[in-house]
């Protein structure tokens, strides 16, 4: 620039001919085509930078985590710019039950340095960004083993290693949009009592509220209850035991928990559970399938009616295949699944030693199990297994019965812990890649 203006003193003193002249002519426009680079390199380190605070502001709105106002937090990261005050930003939220999108836009008026002498006083600069978050729906169904064998440390273990699986899933990050069943399981499920008869099964005592399920229906749809039979009360091999319930069917203390995303009250089931008699896994599969098959709607609104879940999910369960939602069953045992047994005479006092008669044998019982995990992982359920202490037939049913062989975890004392934290890793890694 400063050679330019030198030829044009010297230009300026020629007194021959017109090239003072012509070249004063030529002088505005020489100027502004050499100072044009500059305005222009200047224009886009503005756009730059514009663009990058504008993408980073709208990322950072986007996220469901943050618990700052979506605008005030987009602003914030346009504040640092020199010329923020100029900037016009204009901002757009469109929000769902599990989604925010942000979409914004950013103008500023750059006055020029050298091209205004040609009448381009200033440039628009603009910059567009939109970001969107979207979580995924979790619907969990955990199923915990409550058989009488299930006493001393590894009762105390699952349960410290169950609640804090609770935790691990309901975050503050996840919590909104997760709901988990606890699906509690010995010889039988009860599914608590307001629900037996909202569902309007056929009560025989009050003990307890387990409803007999047909044999030929695991890993089908969810029957009509309505005149089902009740399982009655009684007792197999823990006749005469103080240290935990010895019945078939456990009690209300134990009875299934609905559709809960409040990790102090799941927290507060798991430590009111109490052990009882058999194993019947199958059972407890069968139960955790429905409750994850939309054709459980009448289960949920009885559910919802008897209080014992939050009306905001009487949607759930979503439809199989739902893009939204990821469906997870978590199936913990420490055993091997039982023969069913049934009173031979169901009046029979409870005071008196038990006479029962088998009525189903343990590998049909494992067969129905079979049947339910293909019916759940079919259905595009993944299913988590974890044998606890387990050997033999129970360690093949749950390696079996889970998503694949990486999807079975053995646990034994406190390590049930560490299977239970893995089981919450692989759902999140399973959250994000859906």
């Amino acid at each position: 620039m400063r050679h330019l203006l030198s030829k044009a003193r010297m230009l300026a003193g020629e007194t021959k001919g017109n090239v003072a002249m012509v070249f004063a002519l030529l002088l505005v426009p020489l100027i502004a085509a050499g100072g044009a680079g500059i305005d222009l390199a200047r224009y886009e380190a503005i756009r730059v930078e514009l663009q990058d605070g504008l993408d980073r502001g709208v990322l950072a709105a986007a996220s469901l985590s943050q618990k700052e106002k979506p605008e005030d937090t987009l602003r914030s990261f346009m504040k640092n710019l020199s010329y923020a005050q100029d900037v016009a930003v204009n901002f757009t939220e469109t929000k769902g039950l599990n989604s925010r999108k942000i979409s914004a836009s950013a103008a500023y008026v750059m006055d020029t340095t050298f091209i205004h002498l040609v009448g381009v006083r200033q440039l628009s600069v603009a910059a567009v960004s939109t970001a969107e978050e979207a979580k995924q729906n979790i619907e969990m169904s955990l199923m915990l083993d409550m058989s009488g064998s299930m006493n001393g440390n590894r009762i105390k273990n699952l349960k410290k290693a169950a609640q804090q699986f609770i935790d691990q899933v309901l975050t503050d990050e996840t919590k909104d949009y997760t709901t988990i069943t606890i699906v509690p399981y010995a010889g039988h499920v009860n599914v608590g009592s307001a629900i037996f008869d909202r569902l309007g099964a056929k009560r025989d005592h009050s003990n307890s509220s387990c409803i007999e399920l047909s044999t030929s229906g695991f890993g089908g749809s969810v029957p009509s209850f309505k005149d089902a039979a009740q399982v009655p009360h009684f007792t197999q091999w823990n006749y005469g035991r103080t240290d935990l319930k010895p019945w078939w069917c456990p009690v209300e203390s134990t009875a299934i928990t609905y559709f809960s995303n409040d990790a102090t009250y799941l927290k507060n089931r798991i430590t009111q559970l109490e052990l009882h008699d058999g194993t019947g896994t199958q059972n407890a599969m069968q139960w955790g399938y429905m409750l994850l098959n939309p054709a459980a709607k009448t289960i949920v609104n009885a559910a919802v009616d008897a209080k014992l879940m939050d009306a905001k999910f009487a949607n759930r369960p979503a439809a199989f295949g739902d893009p939204d939602t990821m469906k997870v069953i978590v199936l913990m045992t420490d055993g091997a699944i039982t023969e069913q047994y049934r009173p031979k005479d169901y009046s029979r006092p409870v005071s008196q030693a038990p006479d029962n008669k088998q009525i189903i044998n343990s590998t049909d019982t494992a067969k129905m199990l079979s049947s339910v995990c293909t019916a759940a992982k079919s259905s595009g359920i993944t299913v988590f297994t974890i044998g606890f202490e387990v050997s033999g037939n129970a360690t093949t049913q749950m390696t079996n019965c889970a998503t694949s062989p990486g999807h079975y975890y053995p646990a034994s004392g406190s390590g049930i812990g560490d299977a239970f934290k893995s089981i919450s890793t692989s759902i999140k890694k399973l959250r994000l890649t859906q």
